[in-house]
């Protein structure tokens, strides 16, 4: 048996032959003037590339595709939570769908602040000077679009019409400089409800800012901001989602307190909206 002595010694031994050899092929592959030093560097090459470079590669895309593989099994995932949640919510919908028809046959009332149409539109013009304040919609009047409507895109609320012509529409966007555009909100956060008016949009941020008139004390980040519906008749309905509060602080007046929230539309990308018509 060997002791650990002589282990030591052969292992330094195999290392000096090895560096020893290495430096020969170096000094070999490195001369031109070498007989085969040509046929060596190649062989050296494909040694190198064959028994080191390509196992290691293989080795490489083997962890990326498992990296890729689950990657998708947890896509796929989050996908069949989402369409679980999506079952249970539409089955929900359609059962206090019902419940509401019945209480309003039952109490006699015809519309609340929630009901609406909508009526389908594009945008037809968005000027570049005037692009984060109006754009043109191709309907007006001829399909019943009355000044004071809201405009939503499938993300949610994106302005007011403040023009309307026999074909065509202007709306003013929530992004935009003009200070009389005031729509009525509320913030849901727990359980309690809090009233404000979006009047101002901060482009640096890219947020809103909202003048609350309740009284609070503290609104969780997060809270879903919608409208309120308390614009009035015609005006825009309740419910409609505007974006995600970001932060509250308090107001330089002494009108109360200022909440920024994160609009939930891409305001870059305005090509197909809807005109949102208030049952009453």
């Amino acid at each position: 048996m060997f002791n650990k002595k002589d282990k030591r010694t052969q292992r330094m031994f195999w290392i000096t032959i090895v560096l020893v050899v290495t430096s020969v092929i170096s000094l070999l592959t490195s001369s031109n003037n070498v007989p085969g030093s040509g046929i060596m560097r190649d062989t050296v090459a494909n040694i190198e590339y064959y028994v080191i470079k390509a196992p290691l590669n293989s080795v490489k895309g083997v962890f990326t595709e498992y990296n890729a593989l689950k990657t998708v099994y947890r896509e796929n995932k989050r996908l069949k939570r989402s369409l679980d949640n999506y079952a249970r919510e539409l089955a929900l919908n359609n059962v206090l769908a019902d419940e509401l028809n019945e209480l309003k046959d039952l109490t006699k009332i015809k519309s609340l602040t929630t009901d609406y149409k909508v009526k389908y539109t594009t945008v037809i013009k968005r000027d570049s000077e005037n692009w984060d304040n109006k754009v043109i919609i191709d309907v007006g009047s001829g399909s019943n679009v009355k000044k004071g409507m809201g405009v939503i895109t499938s993300k949610g609320m994106i302005g007011i019409v403040t023009s309307v012509n026999r074909v065509s529409s202007t709306v003013t966007l929530l992004t935009s400089e003009d200070r009389s555009i005031q729509l009525p909100v509320m913030i849901k956060s727990g359980k309690s409800t809090y009233y404000g008016l979006l009047n101002d949009y901060d482009v640096e941020k890219q947020t809103y800012q909202i003048q609350m008139l309740s009284t609070i004390n503290k609104i969780k980040s997060g809270s879903t901001v919608t409208t309120s519906g308390l614009g009035g008749k015609g005006k825009t309905p309740r419910g409609i989602l505007v974006g995600k509060v970001n932060s509250i602080r308090n107001s330089t007046s002494a009108s109360g307190k200022i909440v920024t929230v994160k609009p939930s539309v891409n305001f870059d990308d305005l090509n197909y909206v809807a005109v949102v018509q208030r049952t009453n």
